[in-house]
């Protein structure tokens, strides 16, 4: 018969060492850098924080009391390590500075209030945490309260930071390290939601989950595999540039307005001999700027942008009845494309379909 409890433990076992190995890389290798610490910091929290949990929910503690609320204060560094890691990666000028130590402020009050845990007997710490284990608060109680502050605390500080990847997404789409990281943020939100309900329901009884500590503690898990996973796969997870040059995005909003009203209201990719350095040179930009601009907020080159465009405008006059005897090449040519070739192809790569195909499929009647 499988032993589900086992299985579990094996697993989370697995992460939480994997967690502290790879904290040791993070903060050992060369070159590493600041948002390297960082993360090696938030893994070995995490790798403790399993390891303990786990010899309690094993019984194992009992072997090694002492280690017994080693990570109640170092749980409350993690969620300024969060955020801290976030202003790393999309801010390229931001420092450590003396104010943000106030962000410790809350562990070093844990770690006063745990002091005397710290100097119980051996005995002492078993029977308390014995109790605790099994231990449901009521809604009245100071301990209810003070684990609702905490989730909040954590849940703040999570919201802060996947709102600023976000604000920094809304204009650059495709920097890696930030969509990794803000995938990482959501899916550890995710878990907290749920254990953050679970914990309001558990003490009017209406909820009781079998293995919800051991389940909690396999998403951690998972969460680690994620980091391991593009470690290895990457060689170095914040190999090349953390950031490009993004200090200043309401100028950047400024110029992808600009460059969308040129193309959307002016309608310039209608030109066919429209090329990089004419479309910079109009809007008095550098080529190498719009070309960063439009790969950043579209996801594309500055010609599969126009080409986009282009498709685009062919659609839309493929649509339009006042089009209906134009030929599909004619409107090819009204699109910006100078070819045939190049208009059924680009239109198919974009559509899944040809001009003619698509044109039957909109109930379209047109000369081919």
């Amino acid at each position: 018969m499988i032993d589900l409890a086992f299985i579990l433990h094996a697993l989370i076992a697995f992460g939480a060492f994997q967690a502290v190995f790879l904290s040791v890389i993070f903060f050992t290798r060369e070159n590493s850098k600041l948002p390297d610490k960082f993360l090696g910091l938030f893994l070995a929290i995490e790798g403790i924080t399993l390891i303990e949990r786990l010899l309690a929910e094993t019984k194992l503690i009992e072997s090694f009391p002492h280690l017994l609320g080693i990570s109640y204060p170092i749980n409350f560094i993690k969620p300024p390590i969060l955020f801290f890691l976030a202003l790393l990666l999309i801010e390229p000028k931001f420092q450590l500075r003396a104010k943000h130590a106030l962000h410790a402020i809350p562990f070093f009050l844990m770690l006063l209030m745990n002091i005397p845990f710290y100097g119980m007997l051996a005995e002492e710490k078993l029977a308390y945490v014995a109790n605790f284990i099994n231990y449901v608060p009521a809604y009245s109680s100071f301990d209810f309260w003070f684990f609702i502050t905490f989730f909040l605390y954590i849940g703040i500080y999570l919201w802060r930071s996947i709102s600023k990847l976000d604000h920094f997404q809304a204009h650059i789409k495709n920097n890696k390290h930030v969509n990794w990281y803000r995938s990482v943020l959501r899916l550890y939100f995710l878990g907290l939601s749920i254990g953050f309900g679970y914990y309001l329901l558990r003490p009017s009884g209406w909820v009781e989950i079998p293995y919800f500590n051991q389940i909690s503690m396999l998403v951690m898990t998972f969460l680690i595999q994620s980091i391991a996973y593009n470690f290895i796969a990457k060689n170095n997870l914040f190999a090349g540039p953390i950031t490009s040059n993004f200090n200043d995005l309401e100028k950047r909003a400024h110029d992808e307005k600009r460059i969308k009203e040129k193309l959307e209201m002016e309608k310039s990719y209608l030109d066919d001999t429209l090329t990089l350095t004419s479309f910079a040179q109009s809007l008095d930009l550098s080529k190498k700027y719009v070309s960063d601009l439009i790969n950043q907020r579209l996801g594309y080159t500055f010609r599969e942008a126009i080409n986009y465009y282009r498709v685009e405008e062919a659609r839309r006059l493929i649509e339009n009845k006042e089009h209906h005897q134009d030929g599909l090449i004619q409107i090819g040519m009204k699109s910006g494309f100078n070819n045939k070739v190049s208009f059924y192809r680009t239109f198919k790569r974009f559509t899944g379909k040809s001009p003619s195909e698509y044109a039957d499929a909109s109930g379209t009647q047109m000369k081919k």
